[in-house]
């Protein structure tokens, strides 16, 4: 609940100079709490093998996009309703806990928030202005975050 209140006061106050950088600040530790908590649920290997993995994959999606000029932002539309889809399949899966369609929301998940990193890094280098680093910076991270938690469940699955 913090988060999300911290994400709303980053957007409203985004471009007041001395605020954002503390709510930026606050956002930054609840995650990394609550990151914390999450990983501690998996193995060692598991997690560095997720975090490795993430990092290749958000490295080759940036290089994608300094070598591609298009406008990707026409996919934000798509997005918010493919995002419904995650959210809806993953309520369903608390209900019928089954792991091959935990697997497939995971797949699912991964392949989503690669669209998005890939729609958000053309935003910030294409669309935004330099006074939006705020909503850029916020962006960025929980396109990674989320991505990072879907892939450390599927190498999880992959290594049961």
């Amino acid at each position: 609940m913090g988060s999300i209140a911290l994400i709303i006061a980053l957007h409203v106050y985004a471009r007041e100079v001395p605020l954002n950088y503390v709510l930026l600040a606050a956002f930054t530790a609840v995650q990394a709490l609550t990151m914390g908590c999450v990983v501690t649920l998996f193995e060692a290997k598991v997690v560095l093998e997720a975090a490795v993995i993430t990092g290749i994959v958000v490295a080759s999606l940036f290089a994608y996009i300094l070598q591609n000029k298009h406008d990707f932002s026409v996919g934000y539309g798509c997005m918010g309703s493919l995002l419904m889809v995650l959210l809806w399949a993953g309520i369903f899966q608390i209900f019928f806990m089954s792991p091959a369609m935990n697997f497939v929301i995971n797949v699912f998940g991964a392949g989503l928030f690669c669209v998005l990193l890939v729609i958000d890094l053309g935003q910030i280098m294409y669309k935004f202005s330099p006074e939006d680093y705020i909503c850029a910076c916020v962006a960025l991270y929980l396109d990674v975050l989320n991505l990072f938690i879907r892939i450390l469940q599927i190498v999880a699955e992959a290594n049961k």
